[in-house]
């Protein structure tokens, strides 16, 4: 169980471990997630196969599997004892065709018919065996036989039995031999009795098993493997060993038998096959038979049998025939073999032992015949082919066609007379030659003549007048011209140059004039010589590319490399390279909102195609220097963030010329396109989103990802649920990993995808009813703006209220807490939709409202005018208006520091007329459209009364305390100027003036006493006087306030009067010097005294505050006059 158990977790590890690299690689190169889940099953496919194979090719190692599959593979027992024996004799060959030694092979093929007796019996010797090749023994599989300059394999007659395992050994012997060079033959051993033997079906069948074993080495070489008829055993012939014994040893050792140059026509049918060899054996005999004479030891039948023995031997010749026929004729199962020669043999045994054999007629034939047939074979085989013979005949008139035709189209060529030229048909001549190619097969056997020609006419070219000029002096200039010229042109002008240096390139490379012509042209500020106004285009680059390929061209071309290099890096800006080009037409946003300015565009620069001009002027400038540059290279690792930043700001700039919208219709299709996400503002998100798909995730700025985060949200939102779901899940599980893989604590909740999906499909909802209801509207009514400034009595909701807090709420779930102004940008686009919903509607609603004014004002007030006076038109309008004020334009004014003015909703003002406007807040008082008891003057009215009874509630208190009366006694003492002075005073004079008249104390700088009496609010004079010698100061207090300021600046017993507190006195105290006076009075008890002016004078402040309030209360309504009837407006909307 534990075992079980370990083997599970283990398994489960690997999974994981797999899974979790699947994804590390799939992350980091910005796979989707089924292509890591595809790899993932992929490479546990591919090691679960590979751990299969390697198991499985363990176990066949081991011998415990795969038997059947292997079967065939694998080599039986006969198998490989035989490719023992055939590597044994094959190693043999391929050394000796290392060392260039020819050693033919010949196969010996045949049915137990002593052909291994014959090799053995032959008398040669043999080479790479150790054993006595004497002894004669049966070849069980394969025996080689290497003589001196000749090797035969002797084939075992086991393999014409024709049981399986011989045959699947046979098939891969001539496996075997297909890897080595053709045989020189293959030699067929067929023994004389069977030809003698009257059964001619066994010995079809014989030549039949044979054929039937040779057919795959004839499939395989063809006519290269020619067949050697060899007839085994003649001593059994009758009288052939007789006849054998009359001839001499060395003819015994001379081959009997005939070779055909040609191999003949097999044809079972033709009698005369063998009438060579035949013809041959009967002349070569019959002189024999002359030589031989009558020998002494021969009886008279066996002389008669040697006189009769070349007609008895050629009885042979229907019966080979026959053998031959079906051995080498072509049918429907075998193909057809050429037969090369026949040959007769045999073996007798030796007098003194009996246990060997010597051959007959063989000795010759295997040391010289079949060798020198193999090797002029060889030698002279392909020729004496009939298509070999075929193939040269053909390539003779090929060649001879080839000749002429080249002759015919290089005089066209060469006709031309190249001295007597202009230069410009030189130029065209070089650029037609230049059209073939040098090798071209057309023109090779007279290339000599015509690059003679080409020379002749480009030296010619070369001699037109032509100036020289300094690099250094002409690139000079041209730098000093690109430095003053503007961004644009600058960037023209390095183009132009890099242009140059690639051509001149090219020039150094032998590129032809046809495809110098598709480069741009050379500036001729640019060209190496000053030439005449008289040369073509044409004529000034052939003659440029001759002198490029000099060594001054070659200095040339360095100069202009290192001037180039020099020009992309005088602006590390490289303004020169983003500035405007017309090339790409620039995006306007009329393009979109018809309403905006022209001059709100974006460069074609940065969009895809300019993005793709502006890598192609790059790799154009990086190939003329012919390296990399640094600048370049920074510039393209920067040029994402670039194109961010431009695009950026136009979606800011867009933005802000949307962020004001005015009440207009919309017509019917747009709407249904913004119910399809295909407004405007989604089309231009479109079109921005589809710019800048090469931008990657980590390259991508926040309002970009936000931008894609919209996009993938309103996706998913057209998917279904299962859908939405898989990809939120997906989403969550990418984000987690990445953080985890990247460290980050800072992680996304789990969750936080899934609000954003219902706020977008909120959002989505909102926005299709709205539509939906825009699209339903017909006639110009209110429906739209119901509840959209105020809920309607019913409740019943708008959609158009909740498009801007949905977007809102989507807004907080993508980008809380955004402060970035792209963000804010992209967030506009959305709103707008919203916004022009809402201007829809608030302009539908005013239509309707403008009707109603004609309908229930104007058309009412034209009704029956004639029975009515003015006064009384003038009290229906007063009553018309204010039902319609109080009634369908209730609805659309609201009120402000000015009065009644248009409501407005998400920034969107009801296009109300300023009369309309004017009419309402002149002749009709805000409150009016409201009911008495929340009218404003209502309220005030009731306030004025509280107010006023307050008031009197304080004045009767205050008239309470003014009856009252407060005595003081104030005792006088003399008045002095401090510091002395000319003049002193003689006397003082205090004076409290009432409405019951004056009370004076008058001390002559005596000590007397005098009583005062006063009353609050009765009193409101007191006069200080001090008296001199001729003239009287005065220092006077006014107001409800003046005793009781006297008596709390005497309450010292004394006060200190500056000259100036004297008024228009103070003049006389300055002419006399002086500055301060010391006036002395001595009061009695003063606290009752202020007592009661506290009392007196806090309700007089509560009085005066209460008579402000009710003053202003009075004063707030103002006074609206009627309107004429003739200032009233026909339309009191905007409706176009």
């Amino acid at each position: 169980m534990l075992k079980k158990l370990a083997c599970f977790t283990g398994w489960l590890l690997v999974l994981c471990l797999s899974l979790l690299f699947s994804f590390t690689l799939g992350l980091w190169q910005d796979w989707r997630t089924s292509s890591i889940l595809v790899f993932w099953l992929l490479m546990l496919l591919i090691t679960v196969l590979l751990w299969c194979v390697g198991h499985t090719l363990v176990l066949v190692i081991k011998g415990k599997k795969g038997r059947r599959l292997f079967e065939k593979f694998r080599l039986s027992r006969r198998e490989f004892v035989l490719k023992a024996h055939w590597k044994t004799g094959a190693s043999i060959i391929k050394r000796a065709r290392r060392q260039r030694e020819k050693l033919p092979l010949y196969l010996l093929l045949g049915d137990r018919c002593g052909k291994s007796t014959l090799l053995a019996s032959a008398g040669l010797p043999t080479f790479y065996n150790d054993a006595d090749d004497t002894l004669i023994r049966p070849t069980r599989t394969l025996r080689w036989w290497f003589f001196r300059q000749l090797c035969v394999l002797d084939v075992s007659s086991n393999f014409l039995s024709g049981s399986p395992a011989v045959a699947q050994a046979w098939k891969r012997l001539v496996q075997w031999c297909t890897s080595m060079p053709a045989p020189a033959g293959v030699i067929i051993a067929i023994p004389v009795t069977s030809l003698l033997n009257p059964d001619l079906s066994a010995l079809h069948a014989l030549i039949r098993q044979q054929r039937a074993l040779l057919e795959p080495l004839v499939r395989r070489f063809g006519e290269q493997l020619p067949l050697h008829i060899l007839i085994t055993q003649c001593d059994r012939f009758p009288g052939f060993s007789l006849w054998a014994q009359q001839l001499s040893p060395e003819q015994r050792l001379q081959p009997l038998g005939y070779t055909w140059s040609h191999p003949p026509h097999i044809d079972g049918q033709d009698e005369q096959i063998l009438h060579p060899l035949f013809s041959a054996l009967k002349q070569g005999m019959s002189r024999v038979r002359l030589s031989m004479g009558r020998s002494v030891g021969l009886t008279a039948t066996e002389d008669a049998t040697l006189l009769d023995f070349p007609e008895t031997f050629s009885r042979l010749e229907p019966v080979l025939r026959y053998a031959v026929a079906s051995l080498c004729e072509p049918n429907a199962y075998f193909r057809h073999t050429s037969l090369s020669s026949i040959w007769f043999c045999a073996t007798e045994p030796l007098d003194e032992n009996r246990s060997r054999r010597t051959g007959l007629f063989v000795h010759h034939l295997f040391a010289n015949h079949l060798k020198d047939l193999g090797l002029r074979r060889s030698k002279q085989r392909w020729l004496h082919r009939p298509h070999v013979k075929k193939a040269c005949v053909l390539a003779l008139s090929l060649a001879a066609v080839w000749i002429t035709v080249s002759a015919w189209l290089s005089y066209e060529y060469l006709q031309t007379n190249v001295r007597q030229q202009s230069p410009d048909n030189l130029a065209k001549f070089l650029a037609k030659d230049e059209q073939r190619h040098h090798l071209s097969l057309r023109y090779l056997p007279f290339l000599p003549l015509i690059e003679e020609q080409r020379q002749i006419a480009e030296t010619r070219l070369i001699q037109s007048p032509s100036t020289k000029r300094k690099p250094q002096v002409s690139l000079d200039a041209y730098q000093w011209q690109v430095l003053r010229a503007a961004p644009e042109e600058q960037r023209d002008l390095i183009l132009s140059l890099a242009d140059a240096v690639i051509t001149w390139q090219q020039m150094r490379t032998g590129v032809t004039l046809d495809e110098l012509q598709n480069n741009p042209p050379v500036k001729k500020a640019l060209l190496q010589r000053k030439y005449s106004q008289k040369l073509s285009p044409l004529s000034i680059m052939a003659i440029e590319r001759h002198y490029m390929r000099t060594p001054e061209g070659e200095r040339w071309l360095f100069t202009a490399q290192r001037l180039l290099e020099t020009l992309v890096n005088h602006d590390p800006a490289l303004q020169w390279l983003v500035a405007p080009e017309v090339m790409h037409h620039p995006l306007q946003a009329a393009a979109w909102w018809p309403s905006l300015p022209d001059s709100i565009t974006l460069s074609g620069l940065w969009t895809l195609e300019g993005e793709k001009t502006l890598f192609g002027w790059i790799s154009t400038l990086e190939k003329a220097v012919a390296h990399p540059l640094p600048i370049l290279t920074q510039e393209k690792t920067r040029w994402p963030t670039r194109r961010q930043d431009a695009w950026r700001q136009y979606l800011i700039e867009v933005s802000a010329h949307l962020s004001s919208v005015s009440p207009s219709g919309i017509p019917r299709t747009q709407l249904v396109a913004m119910g399809q996400n295909k407004s405007s503002a989604m089309q231009f998100v479109h079109r921005t989103l589809h710019e800048l798909q090469d931008i990657t995730v980590p390259q991508a700025q926040p309002w970009l990802q936000t931008l894609r985060q919209l996009q993938q949200l309103s996706t998913e939102a057209n998917a279904s649920a299962m859908v939405r779901r898989t990809t939120q899940i997906d989403r969550q599980v990418r984000q987690s990993l990445t953080d985890w893989l990247q460290g980050s604590r800072d992680t996304k909740m789990p969750g936080r995808a899934a609000p954003a999906d219902r706020a977008w499909l909120h959002w989505q909802t909102v926005r299709n009813k709205a539509v939906k209801e825009a699209v339903s509207q017909g006639a110009p009514d209110a429906h739209l703006t119901r509840a959209l400034f105020a809920k309607n009595e019913n409740g019943d909701g708008n959609p158009i209220t909740d498009l801007l807090p949905a977007l809102t709420a989507l807004q907080e779930h993508l980008t809380p807490q955004n402060t970035d102004a792209g963000v804010n940008a992209v967030w506009l686009f959305y709103q707008n939709d919203a916004q022009r919903l809402a201007a829809n509607a608030i302009h539908q609603s005013t239509c309707w409202l403008n009707e109603q004014w004609k309908r229930s004002v104007i058309w009412p007030l034209g009704k029956n005018n004639d029975t009515r006076d003015y006064e009384q038109q003038q009290a229906l309008s007063q009553q018309l208006i204010g039902d319609f004020l109080r009634g369908p334009a209730n609805a659309f004014l609201e009120k402000d520091k000015s009065g009644l003015s248009a409501v407005s909703f998400a920034g969107i003002h009801a296009p109300l007329t300023a009369e309309f406007i004017h009419l309402v807040r002149h002749s009709y008082p805000a409150e009016k459209l409201l009911d008495i008891q929340e009218r404003e003057s209502t309220r005030d009215e009731d306030q004025i009364t509280a107010l006023v009874a307050k008031v009197a509630a304080l004045e009767a208190e205050q008239n309470a305390l003014s009856k009252k009366s407060w005595k003081l006694n104030i005792n006088s003492m003399p008045a002095t100027v401090p510091g002395g002075a000319q003049l002193v005073p003689t006397g003082t004079q205090l004076t409290l003036s009432c409405q019951n008249g004056e009370q004076k104390f008058i001390s002559m700088n005596f000590a007397d006493t005098h009583g005062f009496s006063w009353q609050p609010g009765h009193c409101t004079d007191v006069t200080v006087s001090v008296m001199f010698p001729g003239f009287t100061v005065h220092h006077r207090l006014y107001g409800e306030d003046a005793w009781p300021t006297f008596i709390r600046r005497f309450t010292s017993g004394e006060a200190l009067f500056q000259s100036s507190e004297f008024g228009e006195d103070a003049d006389l105290l300055e002419q006399t010097g002086i500055k301060h006076l010391l006036v002395r009075f001595a009061l009695s008890e003063t606290n009752e005294i202020e007592t009661a002016w506290q009392a007196w004078y806090a309700r007089a402040q509560n009085i005066d505050e209460l008579n402000t309030q009710i003053a202003d209360l009075a004063f707030r309504s103002e006074q609206h006059t009627n309107t004429p009837i003739s200032a009233l407006p026909g339309d009191i909307a905007q409706c176009n």
